[in-house]
């Protein structure tokens, strides 16, 4: 019985850990998927541009995330007193490493590439840098799923 107790616990060890801590404020261990915990209804509490905080200037944004691979955003802001509505539909994929992620509007010709700086059941931060601008964006979600 013990060397049960010790095989299983040994494999825990080598096989799940490792694919925990792929992301740099990721949970050091979960259950759960990666597209598990992907797929979701994110609102968006945080956005950062070269680490100055702007979610006040923000507009409502909420992202959904489907296992079929699709994803919609929607944001909502009051322009001159008159309430606007961005939609935004497309699909989603891992890169190999399951450390970035793309989304494809489907308007788009290309992807855009987010690195997955979090991601847990309830939170989910993204990394967009922009070569040409030299900016880094840093959005923060969060759901109550």
């Amino acid at each position: 019985m013990r060397l049960v107790a010790l095989f299983i616990f040994t494999f825990s060890l080598v096989v799940l850990t490792p694919s925990c801590s792929k992301y740099p404020n990721g949970p050091g261990f979960t259950l759960r998927t990666k597209s598990n915990r992907l797929v979701n209804d994110w609102k968006l509490t945080s956005y950062m541009e070269n680490g100055v905080e702007y979610i006040d200037a923000v507009p409502q944004l909420k992202m959904v995330i489907e296992k079929d691979g699709t994803y919609s955003r929607h944001s909502t802001e009051l322009v001159l007193n008159q309430l606007q509505s961005v939609f935004e539909h497309g699909t989603w994929a891992f890169n190999d490493e399951k450390t970035s992620m793309f989304l494809q509007a489907e308007d788009a010709d290309l992807p855009v590439e987010f690195s997955i700086r979090e991601l847990r059941a309830k939170k989910l931060v993204i990394q967009y840098y922009n070569k040409i601008t030299n900016r880094t964006y840093l959005y923060t979600y969060t759901t109550d799923k």
